[in-house]
């Protein structure tokens, strides 16, 4: 289960989300809940201490300090 560490509103619909849950789940995408997920949104996996981070021009998650 995803829970939700705060949040920013930066305009309209669109929200930097801080997220955190287990590697098996699913990271959101686009959206989490009803709000677009914003550049920059993280989220963090509880049990590998994982740090993605989303780029919202490729549409995905990064995983930090990771060279892909």
């Amino acid at each position: 289960m995803i829970s939700t560490i705060c949040y920013d509103y930066l305009h309209d619909n669109i929200v930097r989300f801080d997220l955190c849950g287990l590697s098996s789940d699913p990271k959101p995408f686009p959206n989490f809940g009803k709000r677009m997920i914003a550049n920059g949104s993280s989220f963090i996996e509880m049990d590998t201490g994982s740090l993605y981070f989303f780029d919202e021009d490729g549409q995905n998650w990064l995983e930090f300090g990771v060279n892909t």
